[in-house]
């Protein structure tokens, strides 16, 4: 009896945070009221996630061993969004928008089915799931390079996109390694890092997660983000801007991504 009491003081006290947390977050953001507008309110759960995964494993065959986010995109994500017209997170949500509770930093190069792996594995034991924040299931996906680049493009100021006003609402970052790539040779993951940085994600006890397992030799690489790539070179160049002209925040962010990188535990996936 003891137990149950405990357990269910604990889930009351998950759902009072939960909904404490919605309300400042309506109060803290009143502009955007519309939340098909905000980046944070194009969240999933976990089980729609998984749905994902069904799909693009029915979808695939054979060839879904190997696919990428790329791939999962192109078969799945960009048919869906151009029927819609809208992200895949409003449309299995429909008017029932979800908002972040974890942004995931990713690398769409990566192994499409150990990344559902590698996000679901921190939250098996939390008896209520987190909405999670991806950016290819959040943003409208289309092979049109102009309209990828409304959503995404960094415009002036990278401080605008929608990955950083989705970074803004959120209380943690997981970021999802993989053995495929280095994730910080790609620039928005390293953009990611610094905001996450900026806000204190970083230094706040469990602010940030890490998850999925990089090869071995990402592990001993020295890490330097200025020298990441992009594939608009034009945001390439503004993130860069933007970050290096803080100068103890890019050695600050190098540090803390060669700590992420050489991240060990047995708990990771």
């Amino acid at each position: 009896v003891a137990g149950s009491i405990v357990v269910c003081c604990a889930l009351l006290g998950w759902g009072c945070w939960r909904l404490c947390k919605w309300n400042r977050k309506d109060i803290a953001h009143p502009q955007t009221s519309d939340r098909s507008l905000d980046p944070a309110w194009a969240a999933v759960t976990l089980g729609q996630l998984n749905d994902l995964r069904d799909l693009a494993k029915a979808e695939l065959g054979l060839n879904y061993a190997t696919a990428t986010m790329h791939d999962v995109n192109g078969r799945i994500l960009q048919p869906m969004c151009a029927e819609h017209h809208k992200s895949y997170a409003h449309v299995v949500n429909g008017s029932d928008f979800k908002h972040a509770d974890i942004f995931v930093s990713h690398a769409w190069a990566e192994n499409f089915d150990e990344f559902v792996t590698a996000v679901n594995t921190p939250f098996a034991t939390w008896p209520v799931k987190p909405n999670v924040w991806i950016c290819a299931l959040a943003l409208v996906q289309s092979a049109d390079p102009e309209l990828v680049a409304i959503q995404v493009g960094a415009g002036d100021d990278p401080s605008h996109a929608p990955f950083t006003k989705a970074l803004e609402q959120v209380d943690k970052i997981l970021v999802v390694r993989n053995r495929q790539v280095d994730i910080y040779g790609r620039i928005w993951c390293c953009w990611e890092m610094f905001i996450a940085y900026q806000l204190g994600l970083v230094q706040k006890p469990g602010g940030l997660m890490v998850a999925g397992r990089p090869a071995d030799t990402v592990m001993q690489q020295v890490v330097d983000i200025s020298t990441a790539q992009a594939s608009n070179l034009e945001d390439r160049r503004k993130i860069l801007h933007h970050i290096t002209s803080q100068r103890q925040s890019v050695e600050s962010v190098n540090r803390i991504v060669s700590e992420v990188m050489q991240f060990v535990s047995d708990a990771v996936a």
